[in-house]
């Protein structure tokens, strides 16, 4: 995974947080985005619908004018029901979850639907865990507080994933 906005600065030699000269390390802040695999935008969706419904409704009006009524009120069901699993749909489309790293704040965003949940921890505070079986979330937690994450990640990807955060979180902890 490559994060947003990520500096290509790695920490130099000596401890983990100082140079060999005693200089703290302060890497630039990183960010990870991950949103769910949709094929169309809410937008497209309603665009793709309403010509559905344009279409059904020229197809049951030429019933109709036949003397076929039944065919309206069945197409009127099927434009109901293909409209209710579209919006079933459209409300989770935009769905994301965000890590941002900054030297001294961990920002952690998780968009569900009309749902918003964002967290701020510090940095030296926050732990990262991942057990590495299928479909297990990363698991971020900080002074009691748990929080899963990876809803949107591959699941070969996780495990790069976690280490990658794992080293950032130690360098964003140790830049303080």
């Amino acid at each position: 995974m490559i994060p947003e906005n990520s500096s290509s600065a790695t920490a130099p030699s000596g401890t983990p947080c100082t140079s060999g000269g005693g200089q703290h390390f302060t890497p630039q802040g990183s960010r990870w985005v991950f949103r769910r695999n949709c094929s169309l935008s809410p937008k497209q969706l309603l665009q793709w619908y309403l010509s559905l419904c344009a279409i059904t409704l020229v197809i049951a009006t030429g019933f109709l004018l036949a003397g076929f009524w039944i065919v309206l009120p069945f197409a009127g069901i099927e434009l109901l029901l293909v409209g209710t699993a579209f919006v079933i749909y459209a409300r989770h489309a935009a769905d994301y979850e965000m890590i941002e790293l900054q030297p001294n704040q961990l920002i952690l965003v998780m968009a569900d639907g009309t749902k918003l949940t964002q967290l701020e921890w510090s940095p030296q505070w926050a732990k990262l865990s991942y057990n590495g079986k299928y479909k297990a979330p990363l698991l971020f937690s900080h002074r009691g507080q748990q929080v899963k994450m990876g809803k949107f990640i591959a699941e070969k990807d996780k495990s790069a994933l976690h280490r990658e955060l794992k080293a950032a979180l130690a360098r964003a902890a140790c830049a303080v």
